[in-house]
Order: C-alpha cells, then structure tokens, then sequence
C-alpha cells in the first residue's frame, strides 16, 4: 500500500465539502439531502486496450432507506471529461457524457434495488485517472414522485482510496515517480539548511544589494517626504505600515531632507522600474525612475522590516534594482469557480508584494459570464449560475461540482462582479501599479455568452421583436457542424459569419471601455482569448456556406477563426488598445492542414500570449517572436499554477501538462527553453540534442521580442480562497524571481552537469529563503495565506530513522503508532532508532498548521 491515509488538510476539506458534500444544501424541503442513498466511486484502474488509454471505475450504490428504490431517479454529476466507452447495460441503467464534465446515470424501467442491498455499476472510459480530484463531484439526485420533480444531494458519498500502482500510474509510459516516504526523502537531500545571514534579502531577488553594518530602528514619530508626482505611492507606504506593523508616521506635504523616509524622482536611474534603496542608521531613501520603481522600492523596504528586542527594524542595505521585464503578469479564471473580490483584492496585495504589474482577470468562459454588461443583462441573469438543466435556457448545466441550485449563493458556480465591484477591483489595482487586462473570449469558449444571448433571442421573439431578437444572436440555429472541444463541448464557439457576433463583442467591448473611464483608470489591453477552437465548427453552417462566397480566400473551414480575429483586430486598433490572445490568434492552416505563423497582425499591437511549449511544439514562442510578434511566455511546464504540485493522489490540480511545483517556475530559461524544458507531461526525461533537433532557437531579433512572463490559474479544480492560494503559493515566488530577474547566470551556461549543478546550488539558497522568510512573512500578511506545505520525506538507513523538509524552516513532528500527527506529536530533531513498524510524519509551519502526512513502513 503506497499511501495509506487520505485524512484532508483544511484546503481539501473545503473542496470535498464544495464540491462532493455539496455546499447546495439549504433549508428548502425539496434541497434536503438524499438519506436513503448511500454512493461510492472508485477508480479501479488505469490501462491500455487497442493502442487507448482507458480507466476502469465502479459506481456503488446502496439502497439504505425504507422500501425498494425503483426506476423513477436519475443521477447527476461532474467530473474531468472523459468520454465513455462502456458500462455494465446489466444493471438497468443508462449512462452519458451529457455535455462538458457533465453526466447522468438513467434507471431504466423495470429497475429495483431492495433495502440494504447494492448495485456496482463499472464503466469504461476514455483517458487516465490518477487523483482524488478526478472523482464525481457535485453529485446530486433527480427523482419524480406522482408527477412531482424533486432534486436532492446524496449526503452519503464517499471517494475510495488511490492506494495501488494501477491507480496512480497513467499508462506503462509513465515516468513520473510516484512521491513516497522515500522519493520524497531522496529528492530533499538537495537541500541543506543554510545559516540567515546566506538568505537572500528579499524575493524576488534585487539585481545588486550590499548588507553592510547597522540597523534602522523605527520610531513613533517616523516621518514621510515625498514629491507631488508621488503622494499615492507616500499614502500606500503609510497605511501598509500601519496595517502591518502598527507604526503611526506623519506624511510630509513637500521634499523634506529631514524626513525619516524619503521618496524621490531619479531621472539618472536608466530604467524603467527602476530603483535605489539605501537604508541607515537614522534615514531611509527610496529613489526611483519613476513612480512604479518607487513603488517596487517600497515593497522591498516592506519586506526588509524585521523584529528585534521587540522593535520595528531594518538592515542597513545600499539595493539597485530593476525588473528584467516590463510584463510580469498573473491570470485568474474566475468563470470555471467563481472568487470573491475580496479574494481577488487578496491576490493583488500578493502581486504587488512580489513585483508582478499585469493581471489577465478571466471573466468569460464556457462555464460563467462574471462581468455585468448593462445592455445585456441576461449575461449575469443567466450566464453567471448554473444549477440543475438540461436546456440551460434559464441558466447554465453545472460545472465543476457547483451543484444542482443556481440560486445558491455559496456554490462556486455562481456569481458576477457588478459594474462598481469590477472599478473597485480596478483602482485598488491601479494603486499598487498593476494593470487589469479584461479578458473576452472569442469565437471559442463562448458558451455562457452563447447561451444568455439565446435567452434573450427567445424571450424578444416572444415579444413580437424579430429585428431586434437577431441583432445580437451568437449562434447559426441551422449549423449542423460536428465538433468536441478540449473540455468536451458540443455547443461552444460563435457564429464567426454574422455580424451579430462582431456587434455583441463591440457592445461588450464599449461597456468596459465606459467602465474604465469612469473608475479613472487606463485602459490599455483587451485579451481576446482565441484558444481551443476544435475543427469541425462552421464546416456545415448555411450561414457560413453563404458568408465564404464574399471572402475566397477563406480556404480551409478552420481558418474562419483567423478571419474572425482580422475583424476584431480592426475594431480593437480603432480604440486605440492593445490585443492579447493566446498563441493560436496568429496561427493559420495552409491547404495541407499544416499550421503556420500568420505575420499579418505584426504591426497591428497585436500581444500573442504562448502557453504551449510540449509535443513537439517547444520553439513555437520563438518561432513567434522570431517573426516580429511581442511575445508573452505562459509555458504550461513552469507557469501553470493548476497542474498538481506532484502525483500524489490527494494533491489536488490536473496533469495533463504534467506536474508543476516551484522549482519549476524558478529554473525557467526564458532565453533558452531546450534547456529548462526537461521532461515531457509524462515525466519522461527530454534529451536536448535529439528531441529538440531541427528547432528554432531564439534570435537576437526574437530576443528583443520576449516582453515578459506570465503565469497561469485556471480554475477547473480550485473553490474558493484557500484551494487559489493553495495552489499559487509557493510556486508564485519561483516565478517572481524569474520574471524580475530574467535569465539567470546558469541559463547560458551550455555545459549541463555544470549547470544543473550551478541550478541546484541557487535553488538551495532561494528554498531557504522560502522555508526561513517568507512562510513566516505569509503567515502574517493579510491574516495570513493559506500556503502549501509540503510533504515530508522519510527513509530508513542502517536501522535509523531519517526525515526531511523541501523548505527548511518547517518543522516535522510524526508517531510511531499510525496515528495522524499533530501539534502534540514528537518533533523531529535527528535520526532515531528503529526496528520495524510505521511511522507517519508532517510539517508544520510557525502558525501551527500542517501539510500532508507521509507514512513509511518498515
């Protein structure tokens, strides 16, 4: 048995209580909870039939109530698309794949299960399952009594254990290691412990920093000078110290040389961002380039403050410093599960801390609209809730666990920010110099849209306004195109042959537009999304087939996509914004099929945003760049924050990209990807010379064009606060430093043992800094973010029982008598003898709290 113990930390406690134990429940009679049905999922295993990955589960369902349960219910769920391929048609039940991660099992008539007795439904499906996360979630119930349509949730639902090989390995190709007691020990003997005075200072890493004797002692009566230009920057400085450390200063309104801070316009310091920070025995000056460098200035003298003999301190420092980029940017979906603007406000306080001056803030997506637009309202009346549907006429199917209640004000599939919510998001941004990039998906993942406006379509023909009814419809009702997405959807991409799509976009694109101006805050990009369009849309669309007789040089079906985006581009440029879009917004097909760089958007301040850099495709971000486009790197194998931090089935987050921790993020070579591209999504080690042969490395002409790093959460998989910090913490801090530094001296070293060894060396000091400063920092910060912990390593050597952290900092407490550790548990303060047994083992932070247990039997 490889894990022998599932017991959820908090942050998975609240997943499974969202999402499986339904945070749908009300008070109303028709939502109590099923009490009669008992269900269980389990994955029986992972395998290969034909050539196709394929997994095996069992749904389990016991009859625990009063009377025979008959052929009147039906059950619901979500779960990670997977298309079935079989089940057991003995049992009297039907089973389909509805829509998306979307599924029903149908009793069939004739269908009787006595009380006390259960029925094992197997079914076969597409693909692997390897988590805890992959089970059913959202489960609920329909049944119909004399007429009478009642949706309850199953209280009593249960995930069995991921304890067998078979479960966790993907295929016999997998090579990603499963993390036991001994991996895990294996992979920490990277890491030593390191005296403070080695740490780096801060994180990200200033570019020159010299630690020289002495201290700043603060006082009660510190004082703040600055410039006009710099009185937001004076504000935000005062209120943060006050916040954090309970310092009262008093603001200077004009230069004062005398000032205990002083904040102050250099016009020598050559780059943009840039600033100097000297700290003394009695002065603090901040100078910079301009205001975000004296911005960034500030956050480092923050993050220096320290407590000694019960004073607010900070070392003496003389710190030049500037970002190696000017886009340093964080993407939060918020249409998959739905974040509340106080988390979002949350996340910006977290950005700013670490440097990071753009957020791509995903507000539309197949599965929610999170923005109100005035002129269209069904946009949040119907396509920011999801609830029980199989027509999603009055609002979306569910999603991602969020339950059977539209109206239920806790699932986290539901919800939208209001014009003021969105300006207030948008200010609080500005104040900490981080621009909101509002992203609107197009002619893809337009479902939510897709569906409202059909809302609307309906509701006007009703009222007599066919004019007006069309003016704004997204889809072409006759299109009898054949298509599946990534996610699965039948049904999700825009008529791109109507003008009604381009008018519904301006529209979408005034209001925000309107709402920018009137929070007095610039706007300066608008993202277009463009990914994942499958083939097979607009293929056999009449309105199409008419539409294409105007436009002969719409060769292939699949290039409608690209004519779309010509349209818009158009439409953005005359407003004067700049255009993000993922990589797949310059791609074109040729009339072999064959995808190509369309270099026709180069002058046209169009941004491609390149996530893919696996299957073959690792040079497409410099191919881009190489062609005249600015180029902002996502890698999915370093930056995206939703893949799992390893393969342990109780780490929750996909895979499919494979797995992603924060060294990841922090060995990125942005300048050399073949060199910090290592393993494919199946943990098979990647071998420059041959898997990268014939590749396009990055030109100096290319290099100019890489204007920055961004990194990604999706949110397929994240509810509510604590997962989102969960999953971006720590590994935004090994991007952080990538993205302010740039490339590291080890990037160009071309030896490898050399510069695996130089990596090892940095990435043991930046662990500490981690695991000796900054948890402790977090656990503070705005009452403190919910950070991963890692797992402990444990191994057994010559009868001595050894254990290790990732981060030094942590402390490991363990029993010997298999029971969970807690804060009462034995510290760990040196290998112990042992002769056999089991041990289970924890860290734990400052704060008390505590990651997953591992346990080693021996």
């Amino acid at each position: 048995m490889i894990f022998e113990n599932i017991i959820k930390p908090p942050v998975i406690q609240g997943m499974m209580a969202c999402g499986i134990f339904l945070s749908i429940i009300s008070c109303s009679p028709e939502k109590e909870p099923v009490t009669g049905i008992k269900l269980q999922w389990k994955l029986e295993k992972n395998f290969e039939e034909n050539g196709r990955s394929l997994h095996e589960a069992i749904f389990t369902i016991t009859n625990t109530g009063t009377g025979v349960l008959k052929d009147n219910w039906e059950l619901y769920w979500n779960q990670s698309p997977r298309k079935i391929v079989r089940f057991d048609t003995s049992r009297n039940v039907s089973m389909v794949q509805i829509n998306g991660d979307f599924y029903q099992i149908k009793a069939l008539e004739g269908f009787n299960l006595a009380e006390n007795q259960s029925i094992q439904i197997k079914v076969v499906a597409s693909d692997w399952m390897i988590k805890e996360g992959d089970a059913p979630v959202g489960v609920y119930m329909v049944s119909y009594h004399n007429g009478v349509k009642k949706i309850k949730v199953i209280e009593e639902y249960t995930v069995a254990k991921f304890d067998e090989e078979q479960q966790i390995n993907r295929s016999s190709d997998d090579a990603e290691p499963i993390p036991t007691a001994t991996h895990l020990f294996d992979q920490n003997t990277r890491i030593s412990q390191l005296p403070s005075d080695d740490l780096y200072p801060v994180i990200p890493t200033p570019h020159s920093y010299q630690r020289q004797k002495g201290q700043f002692v603060f006082n009660p009566e510190y004082t703040v000078s600055a410039t006009p230009e710099l009185q937001n920057e004076a504000a935000y400085l005062l209120q943060t110290i006050k916040d954090r450390f309970a310092l009262t200063g008093n603001l200077l309104q004009e230069t004062d040389n005398n000032a205990t801070i002083e904040l102050k316009i250099d016009n020598t310091i050559n780059k943009a961002e840039g600033y100097q920070l000297t700290t003394k025995d009695e002065k603090i000056k901040v100078t910079g380039k301009d205001a975000a460098g004296i911005f960034y200035g500030i956050q480092t003298l923050l993050e220096l403050i320290e407590k000694k003999e019960d004073k607010w301190t900070i070392p003496t420092y003389n710190i030049t410093d500037h970002p190696a980029y000017g886009y340093r940017g964080m993407h939060l979906d918020v249409s998959r599960n739905f974040q509340s603007k106080e988390t979002v406000l949350r996340l910006l306080d977290l950005m700013a801390y670490y440097k990071l001056n753009k957020f791509l803030f995903y507000l539309t997506e197949d599965e929610g609209w999170r923005l109100e637009i005035k002129a269209f309202p069904e946009l949040t009346q119907i396509a920011s809730r999801r609830g029980h549907t199989l027509n999603d006429s009055l609002h979306l199917q569910p999603a991602y666990g969020s339950g059977p209640f539209a109206d239920d004000p806790n699932s986290y599939g539901n919800g939208y920010y209001s014009r003021e919510d969105y300006k207030e998001i948008i200010k609080y941004a500005h104040q900490r110099h981080i621009d909101v990039i509002p992203q609107v998906n197009f002619p893809g993942h337009a479902r939510a849209a897709i569906k409202a406006m059909e809302y609307r379509f309906h509701r006007l023909m009703k009222e007599g306004k066919e004019k007006e009814a069309w003016q704004y419809r997204l889809i072409d009702p006759a299109d009898k195109s054949v298509y599946s997405t990534a996610q699965h959807y039948t049904d999700n991409v825009a008529c791109v042959c109507q003008d009604a799509v381009y008018d519904f976009y301006e529209v979408v694109l005034d209001e925000i537009i309107e709402i920018y101006k009137e929070a007095e805050v610039p706007l300066n990009m608008i993202h277009t999304g463009g990914d994942e369009v499958p083939a097979g849309p607009w293929s056999q669309s009449p309105i199409c087939n008419e539409y294409v007789k105007n436009f002969p040089e719409i060769k292939n079906a699949r290039n409608f996509q690209n004519h779309f985006f010509t349209r818009l581009v158009k439409m953005i440029n005359e407003k004067g914004l700049q255009i993000g879009g993922w990589e797949e917004v310059v791609m074109q097909y040729d009339d072999n099929n064959q995808w190509f760089t369309n270099t026709s958007f180069t002058d046209k301040n169009v941004y491609p945003y390149i996530w893919n850099n696996l299957w073959g495709l690792q040079d497409l971000g410099y191919k881009i760049a190489n062609r005249g486009y600015p180029v902002i790197l996502c890698n999915v194998t370093n930056f995206y924050f939703d893949l799992a931090y390893n393969k342990d089935p109780r780490e929750p987050g996909l895979y499919w990209g494979g797995f992603n921790d924060t060294r990841d993020a922090f060995e990125f070579i942005p300048e050399n990807l073949f060199f910090s591209t290592t393993r494919d999504n199946m943990g098979r080690k990647l071998d420059p010379d041959a898997d990268f042969d014939g590749m396009e490395p990055l030109s100096a002409a290319g290099k100019e064009n890489i204007i920055g790093l961004q990194a990604q959460l999706w949110s397929e998989t994240v509810r509510g606060r604590d997962m989102l910090e969960y999953y971006i913490l720590p590994k935004l801090l090994g991007f952080a430093q990538r993205a302010w530094q740039g490339q590291a001296s080890w990037g160009n070293e071309l030896n490898t043992a050399e510069r695996n060894a130089m990596i090892d060396k940095d990435w043991n000091k930046f662990a500490n800094t981690i695991g000796q400063k900054a948890f402790k920092k977090l656990e503070k910060l705005n009452g403190g973010y919910h950070y991963r912990i890692p797992t402990p390593g444990i191994k057994m050597e010559n009868n001595q029982i050894h254990m290790n952290a990732a981060y030094p900092g942590l402390t490991i407490r363990y029993t010997t008598d298999g029971s969970e550790p807690d804060e009462s548990a034995t510290l760990y303060e040196g290998a112990f003898g042992a002769t056999s047994g089991t041990v289970k083992a924890k860290c734990f932070n400052t704060s008390g709290r505590s990651g997953f247990s591992t346990t080693l039997n021996y």
